[in-house]
C-alpha cells in the first residue's frame, strides 16, 4: 500500500437511467471524519460505495495512494478500504469469529485456509470494537447493536487505513450509539480515516472533521460542520421548515 493514504473523489458522476451523482469531489486523509447528509436518496449509499471501489463511477475518478481504486487488487483494497453496509447480513449458521473471518479472505495466505495469525487479528478487531466477549457466539442471535459492532470488526480486521461506515447508528438505541460514537473516536486518533454517511446530525458536530450535504446527487454545500448546519441549508437539504437554531428540528 502507498505512504500516501488519503482517498480522493474527483468529479465522480454515476447512474444508470439518470444520473445518482454528478460531478463528487471530495478529499479524505488519515485521521479525518468525512460526514455525508442529506435526505433518502440524495446518494449517499452510492457514493460510498464508490469510494470503495464495489461501484466504479461513470466519470471522474476515485484514487487511494494515488492510484486508481478499481485498479487496486481485491487484497489491496481490504488492507486498504473497510467497508461497514447499511443492513446487516443474512448469516444463519455463522459464529461471529466467522463473520468477522471473513473481512480477511482476500488476504489469506497461499494455502488457502486461515491459521493463528488470522485468528489472532479476528480476536484483535473484536477487541478493539469491544466485543471481545462476542467471539463464539452464533451472529443471528445478536441484538442489532451488537452485530454493528461485530460488522465494524469485520470492516476493520485487515486495519484499512480508510473506513467506509454506512448509517453506522441506525436502529441503536441512546447508550450503544454513545458507545460505537466514542470507539469510532478512538479509531480516528489512531489515525484511521472515517467517511459516514447518517442522519444524525448531533454525530456529525461530535465527531466530523467536515460534511458533505448531498441533494438529489450533487453537493448542496460542503465545509466545516459548525459552518455548513445552519437552518437555513438543513431544511433546503430535507426539505422542511422545521430545523430552527442550532440545527435540530
Amino acid at each position: 500500500m502507498s505512504v500516501d493514504a488519503s482517498l480522493v473523489a474527483s468529479e465522480v458522476t454515476f447512474g444508470y437511467d439518470a444520473p445518482l451523482l454528478r460531478d463528487i469531489s471530495l478529499r479524505i486523509e488519515p485521521g479525518q471524519c468525512v460526514a455525508l447528509i442529506g435526505a433518502n436518496g440524495a446518494g449517499k449509499t452510492t457514493l460510498l460505495r464508490i469510494l470503495g471501489g464495489l461501484l466504479p463511477p461513470q466519470a471522474g475518478s476515485v484514487r487511494f495512494g494515488g492510484r486508481e481504486v478499481g485498479t487496486l487488487s481485491p487484497a489491496e483494497r481490504t488492507a486498504g478500504l473497510g467497508y461497514l453496509p447499511q443492513r446487516s447480513p443474512r448469516a444463519a449458521g455463522f459464529a461471529v469469529h466467522e463473520m468477522v473471518l471473513m473481512g480477511l479472505y482476500s488476504l489469506l495466505p497461499a494455502r488457502g485456509w486461515e491459521g493463528k495469525t488470522e485468528w489472532l487479528a479476528v480476536g484483535r478487531a473484536l477487541a478493539r470494537v469491544g466485543a471481545g466477549h462476542l467471539l463464539r457466539r452464533s451472529f443471528a442471535t445478536l441484538s442489532g447493536g451488537e452485530q454493528r459492532r461485530v460488522l465494524l470488526a469485520r470492516a476493520l480486521v485487515a486495519r484499512p487505513a480508510v473506513l467506509l461506515l454506512d448509517e453506522p447508528l441506525a436502529a441503536l438505541d441512546p447508550g450503544f450509539v454513545l458507545e460505537f460514537t466514542a470507539t469510532l473516536a478512538a479509531l480516528k486518533e489512531q489515525g484511521v480515516a472515517l467517511v459516514v454517511s447518517t442522519h444524525r446530525l448531533s454525530f456529525v458536530g461530535a465527531l466530523a472533521d467536515a460534511v458533505v450535504v448531498l441533494q438529489r446527487g450533487g453537493v448542496l454545500q460542503q465545509g466545516d460542520p459548525v459552518a455548513v448546519l445552519q437552518p437555513e441549508l438543513l431544511n433546503d437539504a430535507y426539505g422542511t421548515d422545521r430545523f430552527t437554531a442550532g440545527g435540530r428540528a
